[in-house]
């Protein structure tokens, strides 16, 4: 819809519920518009002829025009030097001046009624909700003839004077616009809201001003099918008009018709009149021809006394108006490229973790709502600018949205290891959507949390992250305990190495470590595994990747083992794989519960045993204390089962 296009009596203007198809110009004006709603998307200049069928037909230029969008606001200046009626109002006057003087003559007075310009705002509060005002300029005046008898010594007789009488003043109106569904329309308008105005007290000025009764106008649009629009306005003096229209597209441009029939309280038959249209746009233009005819005689003239007791209500449409044609030319001056999709929303999904950089690779950062603009499928690439993140745009994969459809588009990030963030912060961060426009066709910025590279999500699968990323240093710190204890390594059966290696390298490590909780946060805080052999200290999360990180450097498979407890702070532990086959198992223990048959990432059934990497005595102990737990909660009490219990590969 290219506006609130909704006529009525007084609000009745001469565009005749015109429409520009699926292209915003502005085909309606400040009468029947008083919220100022419009789609236009950047300047747009418009001129207006209207000829007249009076006893002959006459034309003048009706309306000059001008719009501008900025962002949601909207702008419309007009200037009317069509706008106005004309009247003269004779009257046969017999005068006696004296005994011997007596002087016939006709006084006149002539009546000019117009409006001068109108200025319009309107600002845009989401999709749906649109709400502005209008302002209008009004010119009144009034020049009544006077008789000035003149008397002298030799001579009596009687001249005419004109008394010139101005009555110039502002009305404004408030009005809004709602889209209550996709197919229905809903505006609600002040009429003569408010009135600026100077104190004329003249006698004329009462008689034959314009008149400004106070009122509201409701409008409702429906489209019951594709390209069929049905509007209906009604006024609270008891005026309405409806009407029909409809479009097609060919060679390229939209040709839209229709016509309207309105109601008038102050004119008679019931049906006033009919008010056909039709109109051809493009992309830059716009030519529309619509036109009044009434259903009455209007070349018969009608009392004085019609014009003193009803008054003038609307300079264009009243019970002296005279069928009318209008020509109207819109131009689009715009100085930005035509765009092709917008935002509807976008939600930010996701807080970001420094160090899980590749999970932005498949995991939203944010998730938005866009339409296409166009009859045609548009291809979108999404980017994204962090600005305390990103050194440049990070584009997301294409997505192609139908024509006039909407869909979701994802925007994903990249962190570059390097990328040191030592303090959680809230930055700002660019969403930018492009097409085929070297500019973006929109753009939303909206702040993203960023916490510092020793935060973690509570995701126990994203511990991975942090135990891969000082494999150099767990390697390096591994073959130097391997060093320190190679006769016994190397003396250990080949089928034992890996077992041995575990438990040399836990013995090593636990000795030297304490166990500290992390203080109370927003956000888990994970150390990195140079950190914890540094700090010799750490909660369970701290121990399970700093060991597994040792592990897995040096070739030995782990697997996380995530104790979830809703109700307070969840647990993990290791499982590490012996690479021992099922049937040799005695070969470390002769407890089956102490061992776990599964899978390796090479689909092997091999022999895997958990460890509680908190138990810092020793190796055996920190087994057979996670063997426990690992046979109770995941096993006995079925926590694998029913999700309570997830073992969690890498």
């Amino acid at each position: 819809m290219s506006g609130s296009a909704l006529y009525g009596q007084q609000s009745l203007d001469c565009f005749g519920n015109s429409q520009s198809g699926n292209l915003p110009f502005r085909l309606n004006s400040l009468e029947s518009n008083a919220g100022n709603f419009n789609l236009s998307k950047d300047w747009e200049l418009a001129i207006s002829f209207s000829g007249v069928r009076e006893k002959q037909i006459t034309g003048n230029i009706f309306m000059l025009s001008l719009s501008k969008r900025i962002n949601q606001n909207y702008f419309y200046l007009r200037y009317t030097p069509g706008y106005f009626q004309d009247f003269v109002v004779s009257s046969g006057v017999k005068l006696l001046v004296g005994d011997s003087l007596k002087f016939n003559t006709s006084l006149n007075t002539k009546i000019h009624l117009a409006e001068i310009f109108g200025f319009g705002y309107s600002y845009r509060f989401s999709e749906k909700l649109s709400a502005g005002f209008s302002l209008r300029y009004f010119e009144q005046q009034f020049k009544e003839d006077q008789p000035e008898p003149v008397f002298t010594d030799t001579v009596n007789y009687i001249t005419t004077k004109t008394a010139v009488v101005n009555d110039n003043f502002w009305h404004g109106d408030f009005g809004f616009t709602y889209q209550l569904l996709d197919f229905l329309s809903l505006s609600l308008s002040s009429q003569n809201l408010f009135l600026i105005e100077k104190n004329v007290s003249e006698d004329v000025v009462k008689k034959y001003s314009l008149k400004i009764n106070k009122g509201a106008m409701f409008a409702v649009q429906y489209l019951p099918a594709d390209k069929l629009r049905i509007n209906y306005l009604i006024e609270t003096n008891g005026s309405m008009i409806g009407g029909v229209s409809s479009s097609i597209k060919l060679f390229g441009l939209d040709f839209d018709f229709g016509v309207s029939t309105f109601h008038d309280r102050y004119q008679l038959p019931f049906i006033a009149g009919f008010q056909p249209f039709v109109s051809v746009s493009s992309h830059l233009f716009n030519v529309s021809i619509s036109g009044i005819k009434y259903t009455t005689d209007r070349l018969k003239p009608l009392p004085l006394s019609e014009l003193i007791s009803n008054g003038i209500h609307n300079l264009m449409n009243n019970q002296f108006s005279f069928d009318r044609i209008n020509l109207s030319v819109s131009i689009a001056l715009s100085f930005v490229p035509e765009k092709n999709v917008r935002y509807i929303n976008l939600e930010i999904k996701n807080q970001i973790f420094p160090t899980m950089e590749e999970k932005y690779l498949d995991t939203p950062v944010a998730v938005a709502k866009v339409v296409n603009l166009t009859d045609k499928p548009v291809s979108v690439k999404p980017a994204l600018l962090i600005h305390s993140l990103n050194s440049g745009l990070v584009y997301s994969p294409e997505i192609t949205i139908p024509a006039k459809d909407t869909s979701e588009v994802k925007f994903f990030t990249t962190i570059h290891p390097d990328h040191a963030i030592v303090k959680r912060e809230i930055a700002e961060a660019d969403f930018y959507l492009y097409t085929s426009n070297s500019e973006p066709d929109d753009m939303i910025q909206k702040p993203v949390l960023i916490n510092d590279i020793n935060s973690w999500d509570g995701v126990v699968a994203n511990l991975s992250y942090f135990v891969k990323r000082d494999y150099d240093f767990s390697s390096v710190y591994s073959k130097s305990i391997f060093e320190r204890h190679k006769e016994s390594i190397d003396s250990a059966a080949m089928e034992l190495k890996v077992f041995q290696k575990v438990k040399t390298l836990f013995n090593e490590f636990a000795k030297n470590m304490v166990y500290v909780s992390d203080p109370r946060a927003d956000v888990e805080h994970v150390q990195f595994p140079n950190e914890t052999i540094k700090l010799k200290g750490g909660d369970c999360d701290d121990f399970s990747v700093c060991f597994s990180s040792l592990l897995e450097s040096i070739g030995i498979e782990t697997a996380f083992v995530d104790y979830k407890n809703p109700d307070s702070v969840s647990h993990v532990n290791l499982l590490i794989n012996t690479e021992l086959k099922p049937g040799q198992s005695s070969l470390i223990t002769n407890n089956d519960k102490k061992v776990f048959v599964r899978k390796s990432s090479n689909g092997i059934d091999q022999v895997w045993i958990p460890l509680e990497t908190t138990s810092l005595n020793n190796f055996d102990v920190a087994w057979s204390v996670a063997s426990d737990k690992f046979e109770k909660e995941a096993l006995e009490q079925l926590g694998l089962a029913k999700g309570k219990v997830v073992i969690v590969d890498f």
